[in-house]
């Protein structure tokens, strides 16, 4: 159905629960599907290279690849290469905690219905944001919301802007048309060029090399997307945000689970993994919120 692509950094012990989870429950990731490919976008300090050397073994069935100079042109290379015809994002934190339900053809007539993407990470049960100061407030569904298959569709511009109702272009489990995104990554890879090369002193203009400066420059196709989003009716992937590994945006984490990623890497180069079955997901409310990912390891 997909290709999904996952970025990763310094979070060995993470990316092999984000790893696992999308194998056992998306259906066109398990391993009856061999056409489906998961790639792993990743780049590690000098402490976290031989965690990444073990997953890369653990994970055979991965297409792990080393973010090299320029994360746009990866990105572009990865999505030009996929046999599928949509692909899917995911950040090394990401969990997918319930079984997709979708089928091949749910997300077929969702974009043949002119919708911008599918959004993994919202559904009915998600009600509850964070607005950067550690409070859960209500974000619940649009007032209007339709339905086609077994997708759940509204309109995007009927709501605020900064919502996740109204957010499309997130690299955080959201499925886009590939033919779509390959053009935005080649007019991106133009501009990263472009910026990377008008002169002294160049840290001023050219691009920052992560998935967050990604996510930021996706925005300027914001208003070339159509008004429609899409989700199951109840989310299947949740963000845990425990700790972060850049500094580029200063996201809240680890305000009730904070897990260094040292100790992280410590643990997983112990042998220990993190269990799928033992995490609570009962209260899934919010497409980012803090689980207990230690529990039962």
């Amino acid at each position: 159905m997909f290709t999904s692509i996952v970025f990763s950094k310094d979070r060995a012990l993470q990316l092999d629960l984000t790893l696992n989870s999308i194998k056992s429950r998306i259906p066109c990731t398990r391993y009856e599907y061999p056409i489906h490919r998961i790639d792993v976008l990743y780049t590690t300090s000098k402490e976290h290279e031989n965690s990444y050397e073990t997953l890369i073994k653990e994970h055979q069935d991965v297409n792990f690849v080393r973010q090299s100079a320029s994360i746009f042109r990866d990105i572009k290379k990865l999505v030009d290469t996929s046999l599928d015809e949509y692909v899917c994002f995911f950040t090394d934190d990401d969990i997918v905690y319930r079984d997709l339900s979708l089928t091949q053809e749910d997300i077929d007539l969702a974009f043949e219905n002119q919708v911008s993407c599918i959004s993994l990470r919202l559904g009915k049960n998600t009600v509850m944001r964070d607005y950067g100061d550690g409070v859960l407030r209500q974000d619940a569904l649009p007032e209007q919301v339709g339905s086609l298959g077994n997708l759940l569709v509204w309109n995007r511009t009927s709501i605020p802007v900064g919502g996740y109702w109204a957010y499309p272009l997130s690299v955080d489990a959201h499925i886009f048309q590939k033919h779509k995104l390959l053009r935005f990554c080649n007019e991106l890879c133009v501009l990263e060029n472009h910026y990377s090369n008008l002169g002294v002193p160049r840290a001023k203009y050219a691009w920052k090399q992560t998935p967050n400066e990604f996510e930021a420059k996706l925005q300027m196709y914001f208003f070339d997307l159509p008004a429609l989003m899409a989700c199951p009716e109840y989310s299947c992937v949740v963000n845990s945000p425990n700790n972060r590994v850049q500094n580029q945006i200063k996201n809240r984490n680890g305000d009730n689970y904070s897990y260094v990623a040292l100790d992280l890497k410590d643990e997983y180069e112990e042998g220990k993994r993190l269990s799928l079955e033992s995490i609570d997901f009962e209260q899934i409310v919010c497409p980012h919120q803090e689980l207990d990912i230690l529990q039962g390891i």
